[in-house]
């Protein structure tokens, strides 16, 4: 089982793979599901909720992912990558978008030149090529940082520690002939954290690190909190994006035979990716930090604890290396974060929301935040992540010399004369987004308001913008998502009142202006508020799994079937939805409930998903 201490820090659990994972624990967070007060439907309203962002993923995940064929690199380029790869001074927002995903594939090839990389995962890399080919597309072009660059920006850094640490080849490792395998040198280093990681925890930071940023919509946790997003409610504001990117992340990788790597009962794969993910949530930042500081100061955890707590502070390294970089790659992300900074404070200027993010209005606030940032965050971070690795003190002193020019810089600009040449490099700075842009993302992340206005304007489809992959084939779960035909959209505006709550669910209702299935989605809904209204809230134990069907006549369909998951990825609770067409013609909607029973014999609350 998980507990919430190893997973999260103490975050309540609340998603598993699929998107549909709910906590029915109360936790003083309200009486009913999603922490609302119980009331009239609102369990039912939430459940529906559970299924919009089950469909939504599938949808997402499934859109062109047939007959992707593996990565093929030049091998002029290859050499050209390799060489980058193992530079502290990488830039992939300068390469190629093609050439973007071939440094993840090589990356990917470095690290299967581990001694029994392969056998200990059972994954091919024919498999994560058409992997990574299938989740390209997932990231949002549009994000000036949290983009696919970012991603393997982060993948590139993990990297890089891991490598300084010695557990890892470098990747100039490719650039021999024999195709030799490659082992850590411990002698000298017995004893050391970095040793404790085997090849189940190395894949997993790869996979976290190429992965943990899909489909971000390029506003923060608050925003939608403030927006009244339903992908807030979903996770009940704890991690809300963080656990959107697992969701996702898992979903595409079971397309590509990574299901048995997470389903083995003995590997922890799946529960030290997912714990890595959530890491990267900034709100748990502190917590980490306590949580790591009693690891070096030599408290005793468990060998699977002391694996995840330094993943973990990989990727948090990694995911805010920016400023350990050489000066002007570091002022680069800094400008492409503060792009993507403007952008949500433009929309929270548009809408009358809270404002949740300062942006700098002129060079010396972006300085000024860069040192407060570097200052409280980052080198701090690398500064006691250097007491467990002590080749990654290099970084750190990387980012003080950073720290130091910025300080510098700020110098300069609050003197006499600001038109001083700065002592950094020129930059491309990225350009803003539009505000109809955001109308590409997730379609859950979306404000509540955005999914209801004008709804008759809408065509009920979420078309999603992102750039076809190989393949022209259509999902198999009859999803209506083409990449060049995007729906005519309502204006972006705010309502005249309030923006209504998504607890209340009129953010989604009727069905047919936000969610991806066909028309007969609203008399699947009313089937599945009367199932559930007329089953679940009289169970008081959902200690066993239930089922029930609920037939309507609609007439002719074409129908959509959406087949479940596999069984040993259904989370706590769910209620999945599936639409038939009888031989007499009429559709067969089915509603079925299902939910874990106890762990290890205990009313836990908790998943299996070691």
């Amino acid at each position: 089982m998980l507990d919430n201490e190893e997973y999260s820090h103490g975050r309540r659990r609340s998603v598993d793979v699929g998107g549909l994972a709910l906590a029915l624990e109360n936790q003083g967070l309200g009486h009913g599901w999603g922490g609302w007060e119980e009331g009239e439907q609102g369990e039912t309203r939430y459940a529906e909720l559970l299924s919009d962002m089950y469909n939504h993923t599938q949808t997402t995940v499934n859109h062109h992912v047939h007959n992707i064929s593996p990565i093929v690199i030049p091998a002029n380029t290859r050499e050209h990558l390799i060489n980058s790869l193992d530079s502290w001074h990488f830039e992939p927002q300068n390469l190629p978008e093609e050439e973007v995903l071939f440094c993840a594939q090589i990356l990917f090839e470095s690290l299967f030149r581990i001694e029994h990389m392969q056998e200990d995962i059972g994954v091919s890399l024919d498999d994560i090529s058409v992997f990574l080919k299938h989740l390209r597309p997932l990231y949002c072009g549009h994000n000036s940082y949290h983009n696919f660059q970012h991603a393997v920006d982060v993948m590139q850094a993990s990297q890089a520690f891991l490598c300084a640490a010695g557990v890892v080849p470098p990747v100039s490792i490719l650039l021999d002939s024999d195709n030799r395998t490659w082992r850590p040198n411990k002698l000298g280093k017995e004893g050391r954290l970095a040793f404790d990681l085997n090849n189940t925890c190395l894949f997993a930071l790869f996979i976290a690190a190429i992965g943990h940023d899909v489909g971000h919509p390029g506003l923060t946790n608050m925003f939608m909190k403030n927006a009244k997003a339903p992908l807030s409610d979903v996770y009940d504001n704890k991690s809300a994006l963080e656990q959107m990117h697992c969701a996702l992340l898992i979903q595409a990788m079971r397309h590509h035979g990574f299901g048995k790597l997470l389903d083995r009962p003995d590997s922890g794969f799946r529960k030290v990716l997912a714990g890595i993910v959530l890491a990267t949530d900034m709100s748990v930042h502190y917590q980490f930090i306590r949580d790591f500081q009693s690891l070096v100061d030599g408290r005793e955890y468990s060998l699977d604890r002391r694996r995840l707590l330094l993943c973990q502070a990989i990727i948090k390294c990694a995911d805010i290396s920016n400023p350990s970089r050489p000066p002007g790659v570091s002022h680069y992300w800094a400008n492409a974060l503060m792009s993507e900074w403007t952008y949500q404070a433009s929309l929270e200027k548009r809408w009358s929301l809270p404002p949740s993010v300062t942006p700098s209005e002129c060079p010396l606030d972006q300085v000024r935040g860069q040192i407060f940032f570097i200052g409280s965050y980052a080198k701090p971070l690398m500064d006691l992540v250097g007491q467990a690795v002590p080749e990654m003190e290099v970084f750190a002193c990387q980012c003080t010399t950073n720290l130091a020019m910025w300080v510098a810089r700020k110098d300069v600009l609050s003197s006499s004369s600001p038109e001083e040449d700065p002592p950094y490099p020129s930059v491309v700075i990225p350009c803003l987004r539009s505000p109809e842009d955001l109308l590409t993302s997730f379609p859950l992340t979306l404000p509540a308001f955005v999914l209801t206005a004008d709804e008759s304007l809408a065509s009920g489809e979420w078309h999603s913008t992102y750039p076809p992959s190989d393949s022209s084939s259509s999902s198999d779960f009859g999803s209506d998502v083409h990449a060049d035909h995007p729906v005519a959209f309502p204006c972006l505006s705010p309502p005249a009142s309030p923006a209504p709550s998504v607890g209340s669910f009129s953010a989604l209702a009727p069905r047919s202006s936000s969610s991806s299935l066909a028309s007969n989605t609203s008399d699947a809904t009313q089937a599945m508020r009367a199932a559930y209204s007329a089953s679940v809230r009289k169970k008081k134990s959902f200690h066993h799994r239930y089922s029930w069907n609920v037939t309507i006549n609609s007439g002719p369909s074409t129908g959509i079937s959406t087949p479940p998951p596999l069984l040993s990825t259904i989370p706590k609770a769910a209620l999945l939805l599936t639409e038939s067409t009888a031989s007499n013609g009429t559709t067969v909607a089915s509603v079925t409930a299902m939910v874990s029973s106890p762990v290890d014999g205990e009313n836990s609350g908790g998943l299996k998903v070691s």
